[in-house]
């Protein structure tokens, strides 16, 4: 997994650094609205995106390569800290060293979180989540997929019209298809593990300008997400 553990630190890095920028009051992920605020407030958002994704497959032949994709996101609050946030993110690419022409492909990641959020001193608040969690591969015709308990833990920090956050979560594979040509799949049947850091900025009262980078530091499975870079606009009703 090209990188990973040095991405997933320099990520950190740069948001604690933004961070050290910004003063003190409570978190909102850019995800959905702040789940610890009065009211429903429903919030969505929509962001464009470059992926550089790895394909491992049976014969030791491995390609990476730069797609483009966007991801859908929302949620609204419940009470007494409480949070449904979801997530919709879609990439298109091909891959050129599989032999033959390049086959192109479509990869799918589906997060549907119940989240609690408790508020902490100085801006910051502990955010953790449980629902469910998607994985899908669409290559050549042939779709593969692992899905199953999605689990996700994180810090949120806000100040003035400034917003970040430092955030794992971890896929536990419950069912998976694999390719049908022999060996693992591209997807087996094994937990994935990602880390995503995250800055914004309040343009207005409802509008708010999110940047996000994400790379997988957990399971060999032979698709990877070694780096993810998004930026969105999210609005809060």
């Amino acid at each position: 997994m090209k990188n990973k553990y040095y991405i997933a630190t320099l990520s950190a890095t740069v948001l604690t650094c933004a961070m050290a920028h910004a003063g003190d009051t409570l978190a909102t992920a850019p995800t959905a609205s702040s789940p610890t605020s009065a009211g429903f407030n429903p919030s969505l958002g929509v962001s464009g995106g470059s992926n550089e994704l790895t394909l491992s497959v049976p014969g030791n032949v491995s390609d990476t390569e730069d797609t483009t994709g966007f991801n859908l996101v929302g949620g609204f609050d419940l009470s007494h800290g409480f949070s449904v946030d979801g997530s919709f993110e879609k990439t298109y690419g091909s891959f050129g060293a599989l032999g033959g022409p390049s086959p192109d492909f479509s990869f799918t990641d589906v997060r549907l979180l119940l989240n609690y959020t408790h508020e902490l001193e100085q801006g910051f608040s502990l955010v953790g989540g449980i629902g469910y969690g998607y994985l899908g591969l669409d290559l050549a015709g042939f779709t593969v997929s692992s899905e199953g308990l999605l689990a996700e833990i994180g810090i949120n920090y806000h100040s003035g019209q400034f917003f970040g956050g430092l955030q794992y979560n971890h896929l536990f594979s419950m069912h998976s298809s694999g390719l049908p040509f022999g060996g693992p799949g591209a997807l087996p049947g094994e937990d994935v593990g990602a880390i995503e850091a995250f800055v914004g900025y309040q343009i207005n009262e409802n509008v708010a300008a999110t940047l996000s980078v994400e790379t997988q530091v957990v399971g060999d499975s032979a698709l990877e997400k070694d780096l993810g870079i998004a930026l969105g606009l999210l609005y809060s009703f």
